[in-house]
């Protein structure tokens, strides 16, 4: 039996190819006697030389726009490299390590796309790919089944047309039943490490909902809806998200000023980005006004801070923030309110007049320092935790830095 000539061609074309794309890159060039030993190591029944070489690599950059693989001669060697047109190897790191950053996606997933990334370049840079750290979160584990949720979703966006669904949250009810949800939806985005569906508001059409994805079940697509958004609404929905910076919560956006120390100014970043602008008030304090909603997530995120994020003067806010804290921390309501004895009330009288005290010598001490260049462990000064757990290592670190200086 003759073996068909054209298939045998074919074959030995891809093959050759493929050893190209998968052994080689720019910094990583491959010659015609390497491409030989590979196609003995692989087994393959054939032989090549270069104009059998040169002529596949000119059929293949013939079939793309831009030229893939490339062929420099140095010397008597002639070297054919692979170059990825579609992505710097960097570039596809960042993706992987947002990837693997995500508690949505399940590990089995993050390992296919890992593979699938790798699959695009060559074998010399595997290693830049190896994830020596498993930060792998479970929250989601049925891929499957959101990946068909997804399909539904997406394919109702492309169409224009309503979804209807069923909102699922965790629950330690059995057989809790969960009413339908009919909404049109905008778009799908990750926020806060998770992923959500954003859906058009039923009362108000210029608005957007935000709906966790993995909650979304059962979707369908209401056949017999028609969706359009008008600029104006796009630019509403749009307007919201940016105001956002935490998708999940309930709340009303209003502008806030608040009062933080340079120590957190990171984190005033990461929380509301980088486009605040803040005022110094002095050395050690700055104010900045910024968007965001006002709920008890918000007021907790503060306290986090032990201090160095406040609350600017504003009777409003300031009351909400005391009321927040009296209700949860202070007085709970259930509890019955209990007389304060004497002594009590007067060491924390003392208590307050100490920590002021503390927070002035703190102040006048921490700008002498900085005025004579004087560089000091921050938890030393201003309100570090080892002003109070450690007073004397403090004071004695203090010293040693002035006598050195």
């Amino acid at each position: 039996m003759n073996r068909n000539k054209d298939s045998d061609s074919y074959i030995k074309y891809i093959s050759v190819i493929d050893l190209i794309i998968k052994n080689s890159d720019e910094k990583n060039p491959i010659t015609i006697n390497q491409i030989q030993d590979l196609i003995y190591d692989k087994g393959y029944d054939f032989k090549i030389d270069f104009r059998i070489v040169k002529k596949f690599v000119e059929n293949y950059n013939n079939y793309y726009e831009d030229t893939i693989i490339k062929t420099y001669k140095e010397g008597r060697n002639n070297y054919f490299y692979y170059e990825n047109p579609n992505l710097d190897l960097m570039e596809a790191k960042a993706i992987i390590d947002l990837v693997y950053s995500s508690h949505f996606f399940t590990l089995k997933t993050k390992e296919n796309y890992k593979k699938r990334m790798q699959d695009l370049f060559s074998i010399h840079n595997q290693a830049y790919f190896q994830k020596r750290l498993n930060l792998h979160v479970v929250k989601n584990e049925n891929e499957q089944v959101f990946y068909q949720e997804l399909e539904v979703i997406t394919k109702a966006i492309k169409e224009k047309k309503k979804i209807r669904f069923e909102y699922q949250k965790p629950s330690l009810t059995f057989n809790e039943k969960h009413k339908l949800t009919e909404l049109a939806p905008i778009d799908t985005v990750f926020s806060n490490n998770e992923y959500y569906l954003l859906c058009q508001g039923a009362k108000d059409p210029n608005t957007c909902i935000q709906y966790r994805l993995d909650y979304v079940k059962n979707v369908e697509i209401v056949k017999d809806s028609d969706v359009k958004f008008d600029d104006y609404q796009l630019n509403s929905f749009e307007k919201k998200l940016n105001n956002m910076t935490y998708m999940y919560g309930e709340g009303k956006i209003e502008v806030i000023e608040l009062e933080f120390t340079p120590n957190v100014y990171s984190n005033m970043i990461d929380k509301f980005g980088k486009n605040i602008h803040p005022k110094k008030i002095n050395e050690n304090l700055y104010c900045v006004q910024v968007r965001h909603i006002i709920n008890s997530t918000f007021y907790s995120w503060i306290i986090g801070f032990g201090g160095r994020i406040q609350i600017a003067d504003n009777d409003v806010h300031k009351k909400q923030f005391k009321d927040f804290l009296m209700e949860n921390f202070i007085n709970k309501k259930e509890n019955k309110k209990m007389n304060i004895p004497k002594k009590i009330e007067k060491l924390i009288d003392q208590r307050c007049r100490y920590a002021e005290m503390v927070e002035k010598i703190d102040y006048e001490l921490s700008t002498w320092l900085k005025k004579n260049k004087i560089n000091v462990d921050e938890q030393d000064v201003f309100g570090g935790c080892e002003v109070y757990h450690n007073p004397i290592g403090s004071a004695n670190r203090i010293r040693k830095e002035i006598l050195e200086k």
